[in-house]
């Protein structure tokens, strides 16, 4: 057990670089091939915490390149390909069953032979705890999962409306670095781990091509059109997206039985959460999110959207008194092409919603606007 904690994917593999390892692929190798795999060694300081955070995921770790600009000293946690991190940290290596049988050879039939879960109870470890962290509510029931999951006090965010409404749309009122709760915090800290309420923006669950590529989200900020686009910015306005959220099985409540993201997880948990019909805008008749969060502190009307273009032919309605603001949304909303405007009806072609390797569809769409 110890090797797996202080040595899997933490070494170079010398045979890779003479073009000589026989466990490429499929990629089976106890040492790293490329950066971004590469795994740092979990320890404990002499203050009791760990060296990085077994939960809380560094938002500046470059999950194609494998480069932290904090490097090795980063306190967070870096999404290495396949959560290897996480997965063999002193807090969750092997402090779980796993759900899946062995074969012949006493390796696991779904992870192999570095399974990071236990398949007998002498291969079972007690998960070990970072003696300064605070908030969190910890209990290891009869089979030794550990039931770890931040205290969530208030009882609206056990609601999942709630969270649909409420969850990441305002800001945290600490510095990022001081917030220890990470995405279990309801509030945003930066940026891309903000979210638009879709009952006000009320964009697509599709990405805005401006803020993602075809594997990586990037800055929201790089779109021109701002919070007027049709189209999420970033992965937390994905997941969170009524036509998306809990629409697939969470994986840590298959292979470990529990889920440190308690009631702020996207994913379901339970069989009757995967159907649920959800209502994707408010109506008049209700409260919006906003008034739900928070008052309105900013002052002044605000633009209102219509419905998003949902085939290409419908004409959502927008109030918006300067022209700018719309030429801002055509020239960013889809990497467009603009072509030619009048007073009243921009005309423009735009890419698929999905710019991906396969061929460029284009489409034309028209946006009517009042005004100007």
């Amino acid at each position: 057990l110890n090797s797996y904690l202080n040595e899997f994917r933490v070494e170079a593999c010398p045979l890779f670089k003479q073009h000589q390892c026989q466990q490429h692929r499929p990629y089976t190798c106890f040492n790293w091939h490329f950066a971004n795999q590469r795994r740092r060694r979990p320890q404990r300081k002499s203050d009791g915490s760990f060296n990085y955070s077994p939960d809380i995921y560094c938002d500046k770790y470059d999950e194609n390149t494998g480069i932290c600009p904090d490097g090795d000293e980063c306190v967070y946690l870096h999404r290495v390909s396949g959560d290897v991190e996480r997965k063999y940290h002193l807090r969750y290596y092997k402090t779980a069953q796993c759900v899946h049988p062995t074969d012949s050879r006493g390796q696991c039939v779904k992870n192999g032979a570095h399974c990071a879960f236990a398949h007998s109870s002498a291969d079972l470890r007690q998960p070990q705890f970072d003696q300064h962290e605070a908030g969190f509510s910890t209990t290891v029931d009869g089979d030794g999962r550990d039931r770890t999951s931040f205290v969530i006090e208030d009882p609206l965010w056990h609601s999942q409306d709630h969270v649909l409404s409420c969850y990441k749309t305002e800001q945290c009122r600490k510095p990022a670095r001081l917030c220890r709760q990470g995405y279990a915090c309801p509030f945003y800290h930066n940026s891309k781990d903000r979210r638009r309420p879709p009952a006000i923006c009320k964009y697509r669950s599709t990405p805005c091509p401006a803020a993602k590529t075809v594997d990586e989200w990037l800055d929201p900020e790089l779109c021109e059109a701002g919070d007027a686009c049709q189209y999420c910015h970033t992965r937390t306005e994905q997941q969170f997206h009524p036509e998306i959220y809990k629409s697939t099985k969470c994986n840590d409540m298959l292979e470990h039985g529990y889920c440190p993201r308690a009631v702020f997880c996207a994913f379901a948990h339970h069989d009757s959460e995967l159907h649920v019909q959800r209502t994707p805008y408010v109506t008049s008749s209700q409260a919006s999110p906003k008034e739900q969060c928070s008052p309105n502190t900013n002052g002044g009307d605000s633009m209102r959207f219509g419905s998003p273009i949902s085939n290409g032919t419908s004409t959502p309605s927008y109030s918006v008194s300067d022209t700018s603001i719309l030429l801002a949304v055509c020239r960013k909303r889809c990497s467009l092409a603009f072509i030619g405007c009048s007073q009243s009806t921009y005309w423009f072609f735009a890419r698929s919603e999905f710019p991906s390797r396969q061929p460029k569809r284009m489409r034309v769409l028209m946006l009517g606007i009042s005004g100007a």
